[in-house]
């Protein structure tokens, strides 16, 4: 009861508006529908085609561009935490979680300690965390951790992405994943090669399968 209240009073206060073209929307986190239809491409990425060998899965919501491509970069490089709810409002509209496969834990890809205390926050925390506790997918993010810290994907090329994401990761405790059906999720998924690195690791450590979901991406 004391949410409602709360959702309302903020609403007054700050009546929720699109992130994009700031105009009056219904709820707070919502995307105005002009906004939306730009965006929004909700699809599973091509495994083979993009040479991916160790997720079994991988969706995503919307195509990285517009005004979405601007508040994933304000959230990563601006400190822009608050931005979160936008990007969770996209995963809760378009990802019905009765229609995923089995899920035991939900896991985000993780930031080396020193992004971390850069930056303040896991963006994929942010966005996904209360998401996956609402649709009852446990989550955990102490189990894969990055183990160095590596030039952002995004200024490389593909052949330098697999070298500076290789042995990355590592999982801190085996038991935690062993024949458990696991999703890592993050914010934006370009090639896919940081996703499947982390496939990897955990399926090694005895995982029966490995999905990945993000926001956005400009793969198909």
């Amino acid at each position: 009861m004391f949410g409602n209240y709360w959702t309302a009073f903020l609403d007054i206060i700050y009546p929720p508006k699109c992130p994009a073209c700031k105009t009056s929307v219904s709820a707070q986190g919502a995307w105005c529908q002009a906004c939306l239809a730009k965006i929004l491409s909700v699809r599973q990425i091509n495994m083979a085609e993009h040479h991916l060998t160790a997720l079994d899965s991988c969706r995503v919501v919307c195509e990285y561009t517009g005004g979405l491509k601007r508040l994933i970069h304000d959230m990563k490089f601006r400190q822009q935490q608050q931005y979160a709810i936008y990007l969770r409002w996209l995963i809760e509209q378009n990802i019905d979680i009765k229609y995923l496969p089995h899920i035991d834990y939900v896991i985000p890809i993780p930031l080396h300690a020193a992004r971390l205390k850069e930056r303040g926050y896991n963006q994929a925390e942010a966005i996904f965390k209360d998401w996956a506790l609402a649709g009852k997918m446990p989550w955990i993010e102490d189990v894969l951790e990055r183990t160095r810290h590596t030039i952002p994907q995004w200024e490389l090329n593909i052949m330098e992405r697999k070298q500076n994401i290789k042995g990355a990761f590592l999982i801190g405790r085996p038991e935690m994943v062993k024949n458990k059906h696991i999703m890592v999720v993050d914010d934006i998924i370009t090639t896919g090669i940081t996703l499947d690195e982390c496939a990897k690791v955990i399926k090694k450590a005895g995982a029966a399968s490995v999905h990945g979901l993000a926001v956005a991406s400009g793969a198909r």
